[in-house]
């Protein structure tokens, strides 16, 4: 069976969210993200165990979500692909989690930046790179006006 991109991220989002109920996922993507996660977790497990053919599944991927991740991909693959209403609730709270995401609660504090939720910030001119990175980094602006040291010419 073939997975479509939907399910893919939904499946991914349940799994960082089950691990240990979102304390993890908090502090990546901020408390917001958790309860939209959340909602995302309660509405797929109810589908899932509302069948009694998929219903153990769901609850071992509770216990062991990399375990059960491929059968409760191809269960929710199924679901999504035979009840369009479920499709568009799934991509109405996923859209919930990408918003979530992107808001980040920041506060100005004189020429620097302070995130909360889990958010990143970088001072005045700075950069913030967040999650996992692989390879070099370049920042580069020509035009700044600022020495390494933060004095102005």
């Amino acid at each position: 069976m073939t997975i479509n991109p939907l399910t893919m991220v939904v499946v991914d989002i349940l799994g960082k969210y089950v691990v240990d109920k979102g304390a993890t996922l908090v502090k990546e993507a901020g408390q917001s993200a958790v309860q939209a996660a959340a909602k995302l977790f309660e509405r797929v497990m109810a589908r899932l165990k509302a069948d009694p053919a998929e219903a153990r599944n769901a609850e071992r991927f509770e216990q062991n979500p990399e375990g059960y991740r491929t059968p409760v991909a191809e269960a929710i693959a199924e679901k999504v692909n035979n009840d369009s209403d479920f499709a568009a609730q799934l991509t109405a709270l996923l859209e919930d989690y990408k918003k979530a995401i992107i808001t980040v609660d920041t506060s100005n504090v004189n020429m620097g930046v302070v995130a909360t939720q889990g958010g990143a910030a970088a001072g005045e001119g700075g950069a913030a790179v967040v999650g996992n990175v692989k390879g070099g980094i370049s920042v580069s602006n020509q035009q700044s006006n600022r020495s390494l040291e933060g004095d102005d010419p």
